[in-house]
């Protein structure tokens, strides 16, 4: 999926989100991150240890956004996953609900 959204550039979104939690999801577009933000704390220190992004904007138990500077598919999915275990917090074998759209 983020192969397809980055093959579209700033016109594809890459949506995903835990199957059975549709309140846990993550979205990426054109080298940005829009995230659920179920916590209460200043998202800082948790970017600095996830490392590659730059916090650009949050609201507690809402969302943030933040702009990564990774540009491989690769990288881009191995940090949505870390996000979805440390954050939303996905355990062991979790699956995702996702999906690629046009905007």
């Amino acid at each position: 999926m983020i192969r397809e959204a980055l093959a579209g550039g700033a016109d594809f979104c890459a949506t995903f989100s835990l199957s059975g939690k549709s309140e846990h999801w993550v979205q990426f577009v054109d080298g940005t991150v829009n995230a659920a933000y179920p916590l209460a704390e200043e998202p800082s220190a948790l970017i600095v240890r996830m490392e590659n992004a730059l916090l650009e904007s949050w609201e507690p138990h809402q969302y943030l956004t933040v702009k990564l500077s990774l540009a491989d598919a690769r990288s881009i999915s191995n940090w949505i996953a870390q996000y979805f275990e440390e954050v939303l917090g996905a355990f062991g074998d979790y699956s995702l609900d996702a999906s690629v759209e046009q905007l």
